[in-house]
């Protein structure tokens, strides 16, 4: 899904993120579908090591991968499957650059069947609103496009949260500007520039799903 290659004189290293096909297979349905691997080589003593760890998207495991020496702006993405749109690029780039301390997992589900939702319930300990500091990532693919679009929701609780799960077809509750945002946006005034600030950090409703998806229940 995801790969990038970086040297330094006798030791190189590879950061990869891969689909996971048999997470379908697994006894437990729903477990995350990447993997995110780190080879570290030493050409000096000719040996190596590696580690791995399992993610719901592809964006955290570049996350965990950053924190392993990956650079977040080198990343090259593999495969057919692309981001829809610049909103799914933001969230991404928002998730990559999180570092693995700022969202706090508590749940997350990876379906096997069309069309692949994935989605993640996590506490933002830097979360603008105080109100809202539980946040739904929701993946889904578009499968006759070869696309996929990931969108963000801001919750109240975990159980809020968990709920709205139960339907992913309903809006996600918008993102809200945060108090610098909301100070800037005050001092444009209605100008283009500030409606335009305030559609790259709002969060629209994902996209209508094709229809006759069936979904089994949230875990």
């Amino acid at each position: 899904m995801s790969e990038q290659h970086r040297a330094d004189g006798d030791r190189d290293a590879s950061y990869l993120v891969f689909y996971n096909t048999a997470h379908m297979h697994d006894d437990v349905p729903g477990l995350p579908a990447m993997v995110a691997v780190r080879v570290q080589r030493d050409h000096a003593t000719g040996t190596f090591e590696m580690e791995y760890a399992r993610h719901p998207l592809v964006a955290m495991g570049e996350a965990w991968l950053v924190q392993r020496g990956a650079d977040p702006a080198a990343f090259a993405r593999q495969g057919p499957i692309a981001p829809a749109d610049r909103e799914t690029e933001r969230v991404e780039a928002l998730l990559r650059g999180s570092g693995t301390r700022r969202f706090e997992i508590h749940d997350d589900y990876s379906f096997d069947t069309a069309p692949y939702d994935t989605w993640v319930i996590a506490t933002d300990t830097l979360a603008a609103d105080p109100a809202r500091p539980v946040r739904v990532f929701h993946d889904r693919r578009q499968i006759d496009a070869d696309t996929y679009t990931l969108r963000e929701g801001h919750f109240a609780s975990v159980e809020d949260a968990r709920a709205w799960t139960d339907d992913l077809d309903s809006p996600l509750p918008p993102a809200v500007l945060s108090p610098s945002a909301r100070a800037a946006a005050a001092l444009l005034g209605t100008s283009s520039a500030a409606a335009g600030w305030a559609r790259v950090i709002s969060t629209p409703p994902p996209a209508a799903p094709p229809p006759g998806n069936g979904r089994p229940p949230s875990r």
